[in-house]
């Protein structure tokens, strides 16, 4: 039996490609163990997105090069965005790592290689049982597609027809000794982009858009369901441009068709676009409440036009205002959360204010903020790097303390109501952690049986980032006994 290991960085579009990866490795006999030491096969899944997370990519591979002193069999393979563009320099910076698989690739090939890998180890494991040490370290695979076409291995390979979505989406079912939590599913609708933001590196490392049938996802979401997940995230890059390849039906279609699926769950995505979303995403947003969780995550990046014009982000904060205006009409108790890039390259004062009076304006729950990382083969890193980094980070720095002054703000306004929360796991302060529909973390105390079910919670206090409740079911029987739905 061959033990596979995954770490993962980056986005939820990456967590859904790794556990993909994971339930068709498991559909070969492999077993998914929780840390590198276990394992035979170890996949590092990367991130692009911004310098840090390559950073701690880089950090990891150097790490687990002792694994392979000890244990020489052991296959290391980087996948992902990173290895889009960036395969030579993996191939000679570590020599410990065998292949090297990015985001644009084809998957059916990977499959196939997959598979003799995995062959490959079991038959190693039986032959050197008893002295794992005496086994000779596999060198680099190189080009993966002309090793399978030069192996003949194309074509082998389980699951998938031609047309299908590259990865499984089951959820993984964790197979060794971990905490209980609620299970999850991360299912992409779509891969690619087509907005090629200055500041971004997607388009170069996932390809262009191409979005997968309405009907094939739906049918996804519902094994999902039947198999135990109470929380299906929708994932994309630009998911406002989601087209159905066969009739052309748009995301709010897929949204409708997704929640006219039987059975007790949520529903939620990421990310939209503001440039693309349409009134009719909203009002079926507030058509069905009781799968469609009233959260709607729309990245800003900047409150100045002329940044947004600098960034290729085509809307104007007029129009991003627009959009809020619909979520405030149509789901009044919706949450907003958005994304903000602090110190991009031609960022003065005013622009910077500009962005300030958008968060005022909006009155964000919730914001992820950063400073302009500069990213190479995007058209922004011609621009260098003016800002300097002392104003970057006192930008950062007052906007992130007023968000957090509106976060509480925001959160008090729920104190003494009822909140219907889906119980995610127990935490190491021994409360329960429950999330609203509208994403926001809620602790009390409670059993471990209320693990993923939806309860009833009444909220006795607000923090920043966490409610503080009381649970008004004490058992999952009484939860399933009460269908009362409170937003």
């Amino acid at each position: 039996m061959v033990n596979i290991f995954f770490k993962t960085y980056g986005c939820q579009a990456n967590i859904a490609d790794s556990e993909g990866l994971i339930s068709y490795l498991q559909d070969l006999g492999c077993t998914y163990v929780r840390s590198a030491e276990e394992a035979d096969l170890i996949m590092v899944n990367t991130c692009a997105i911004r310098a840090k997370a390559e950073q701690k990519m880089f950090t990891y591979l150097g790490e687990i090069a002792k694994l392979t002193k000890a244990r020489p069999h052991v296959r290391i393979g980087v996948i992902g965005c990173v290895a889009s563009y960036r395969s030579k320099e993996l191939y000679k910076r570590f020599s410990h790592v065998n292949f090297v698989f990015g985001a644009r690739e084809d998957i059916r090939a990977f499959h196939s290689y997959l598979m003799d890998v995995i062959t490959s180890l079991e038959t190693i494991k039986q032959h050197y049982a008893d002295n794992m040490g005496n086994v000779p370290r596999p060198g680099q695979d190189g080009n993966i597609k002309k090793l399978v076409e030069s192996k003949k291995l194309a074509g082998k390979t389980i699951r998938f027809k031609p047309g299908e979505i590259a990865y499984n989406m089951r959820k993984v079912h964790q197979q060794s000794k971990g905490p209980l939590e609620v299970q999850k599913s991360y299912i992409n609708i779509m891969t690619g982009c087509n907005n090629y933001c200055s500041y971004c590196i997607v388009p170069f490392t996932r390809g262009r858009e191409q979005s997968y049938s309405i009907k094939y996802i739906v049918d996804r979401v519902a094994r999902e369901v039947t198999q135990g997940a109470k929380e299906v995230n929708l994932i994309g890059q630009n998911v406002n441009s989601y087209s159905d390849p066969d009739d052309g039906r748009s995301f709010s279609q897929l949204l409708e068709a997704v929640a006219q699926l039987p059975g007790e769950f949520w529903v939620r995505y990421v990310s939209p676009h503001p440039k693309d979303i349409t009134i009719d995403v909203v009002e079926t947003m507030a058509k069905y409440p009781e799968k469609l969780c009233d959260w709607v995550h729309l990245p800003l990046q900047a409150g100045s036009n002329t940044i947004l014009e600098a960034m290729k982000r085509p809307y104007t904060v007029k129009r991003y205002m627009e959009v809020v205006g619909w979520i405030r009409k149509h789901m009044p108790k919706a949450t907003i959360t958005t994304d903000i890039i602090v110190g991009f390259p031609g960022e003065n004062q005013e622009d910077y204010e500009g962005t300030r009076a958008v968060m005022e304006d909006v009155q964000y729950d919730h914001i992820f903020s950063f400073i302009y990382s500069p990213r190479k083969y995007t058209t922004a890193y011609k621009l260098g790097d003016p800002c300097p980094p002392e104003v970057k980070q006192q930008r950062l720095m007052a906007l992130q303390k007023r968000q957090k002054e509106i976060c509480l703000v925001r959160n008090k306004r729920l104190e003494g109501s009822i909140q219907r929360v889906l119980v995610e796991k127990r935490q190491a302060s021994g409360k329960l952690l429950g999330r609203t529909s509208g994403n926001i973390r809620v602790n009390f105390d409670g059993d471990d049986a209320l693990i993923g079910t939806f309860t009833q919670v009444q909220i006795d206090r607000a923090g920043i980032a966490n409610l503080e409740g009381l649970l008004l079911h004490k058992t999952a029987e009484d939860n399933l006994a009460n269908t009362q739905i409170t937003r």
